[in-house]
């Protein structure tokens, strides 16, 4: 996508300011999985946000919570000017800033997934957020040395604000324009049971559904076939695990991957590093 692309990056923290033109209708980005926790600001386009089974069609000024457990991603739906601002974070990097009576992650870990994740652009104005966001933004744009102190200090703040809206129950659940009763509680179903192995054949009969039906369903809903889903989710699981120091046989085994050899190839395919090195690279 080319046009304007101004960004910072360090190993946990990184924010990326774009605008730029979208290059064909309905483009797809890749589904996002990472270890990081997400900011999405929206400031123009056409698009629909697509997290953990819920379809937002976002406004401008809106903005999106996403932790590191939903699976997410933007579809664009024409040829429009597509202008925002992201930014992802390790959780840890930032949590030296919690107090023993707040925690400025709230908004992102105590909510189910696919749940209170977007802002409205009016709320964000009354609460003055917009203010801390286009600080950032403005420095992403300069050259001087030091700058990242000035964005990491604005981001800080805009954390405080957040969950100062998030604790006063401000963050409303907005319904997607496209949800399903179903395929929630299926989501909500594979999330709870990740230990086991599925199989459609037995989803299709705990749901009442047909198999063929169910998998198209969930197809439409998600963006993804449930096998899919299911990978993406255990790969998750399986990096919390790996970084809690479990083994690659263990975590093969309590995430019912069958055996170790699957185990490896699924990971490696996703992740693009062998579950080993990923546990080297990310133990606590």
């Amino acid at each position: 996508m080319s046009g304007i692309h101004e960004f910072f990056s360090n190993q946990n923290f990184n924010a990326h300011y774009t605008k730029a033109m979208v290059e064909k209708k309905y483009e797809f980005y890749d589904v996002h999985i990472h270890d990081m926790f997400e900011i999405y600001y929206f400031i123009q386009g056409d698009v629909n946000y697509h997290i953990e089974g819920h379809v937002y069609q976002v406004e401008a000024g809106d903005l999106l919570l996403i932790n590191n457990k939903e699976i997410h991603r933007p579809v664009f739906n024409s040829d429009i000017l597509y202008e925002r601002i992201t930014i992802h974070f390790a959780p840890w990097y930032f949590s030296k800033f919690n107090s023993e009576d707040f925690s400025i992650l709230d908004c992102f870990e105590n909510r189910e997934p696919g749940y209170y994740n977007r802002i409205s652009a009016k709320k964000i104005k009354e609460n003055n957020i917009d203010y801390y966001l286009n600080k950032i933004k403005e420095f992403l744009s300069k050259k001087e040395k030091g700058k990242e102190i000035m964005i990491e200090t604005y981001f800080v703040q805009l954390l405080y604000h957040l969950n100062k809206i998030f604790n006063k129950d401000e963050i409303e659940h907005q319904e997607s324009i496209q949800y399903n009763e179903k395929i929630t509680k299926l989501i909500r179903y594979i999330n709870d049971n990740l230990n086991q192995k599925f199989d459609l054949d037995t989803l299709a009969k705990m749901f009442y559904l047909d198999k063929y039906y169910l998998a198209h369903l969930f197809k439409e809903n998600t963006g993804f076939s449930i096998l899919q889903y299911i990978n993406y989710k255990k790969i998750m699981k399986a990096k919390e695990l790996l970084a809690k120091n479990y083994t690659c046989s263990q975590v093969a085994d309590k995430l019912s991957f069958g055996n170790y050899s699957n185990f490896y190839k699924t990971f490696t395919k996703e992740v693009g590093m062998a579950p080993s090195k990923y546990q080297k690279e990310n133990s606590l």
